[in-house]
């Protein structure tokens, strides 16, 4: 008996300390659930970016999970009372809504008579208001001009991963709320240089404000007084 203990004894020791099993290459549904969880969040958040929902789906299986959009909603709940201020759970919340949507479905019988239409409501299109319009000048920027943005919910709190178009002579760019979280997650700016701006709301009714002009800096700042246009100032309110 007291060999065979030794020899057990030894065993495990070989097994958990000299030579422990490592596991390479490990299957995404075979992760623990912390690290699943990170896995959703990072989905989350390229959705968020490129809004492509077929990826988002794949990227989802991979992780073998019973209820996609429950799990994705639990997720947001708990990211939500961690800390509010987390534009994670923004993410996660549009990305339940998007899965949850799916294209009308019309099955037929037999019979032409019965024709069973099937739809599922869209999601609502939110819509924006400009609340506020403010010409900055050269006191008010740095040496480079500026268009900022501050986008709220009705509620009038700060609206993170929203997406601005902004459109110039030359070409246009998009930019989203929330990735400078110091200056407030419904927060966004775009270094601008002399011409004139349009820009608009992604993914949402919104009016284009057009004519955002932007002047070359004045030779000085003191005698100009804000009279050329160095940046721009916009505030947009979701409605309800």
């Amino acid at each position: 008996m007291t060999s065979l203990a030794l020899g057990v004894a030894i065993g495990l020791l070989i097994t958990w300390v000299f030579w422990p099993v490592q596991y390479s290459n490990a299957d995404a549904a075979d992760l623990r659930p912390s690290i699943k969880d990170e896995y959703i969040r990072m989905i989350g958040g390229a959705y968020q970016v490129d809004g492509d929902l077929a990826a988002a789906r794949q990227r989802l299986s991979r992780l073998g999970l019973r209820d996609p959009i429950q799990s994705i909603n639990n997720l947001a709940v708990r990211d939500q009372k961690r800390a509010p201020s987390d534009p994670s759970a923004a993410a996660l919340t549009s990305l339940a809504e998007s899965l949850a949507v799916r294209p009308a479905i019309i099955a037929s019988q037999q019979t032409p008579q019965a024709v069973i239409v099937v739809t599922t409501p869209t999601q609502a299109v939110p819509t924006f208001r400009l609340v506020e319009h403010q010409q900055l000048g050269c006191q008010d920027t740095s040496d480079n001009a500026v268009l900022q943005f501050v986008v709220r919910d009705v509620a009038g709190h700060d609206l993170p991963n929203v997406g601005i178009q902004i459109r110039w002579s030359g070409g246009d760019d998009t930019i989203y709320t929330g990735l400078k979280p110091e200056r407030g997650i419904g927060y966004a700016d775009y270094a601008a240089t002399p011409g004139t701006y349009s820009v608009t709301i992604l993914n949402a009714q919104s009016e284009t404000i057009s004519d955002l002009v932007i002047g070359n800096p004045p030779a000085n700042c003191n005698t100009d007084r804000g009279a050329t246009p160095r940046g721009w100032k916009l505030i947009f309110q979701q409605q309800q």
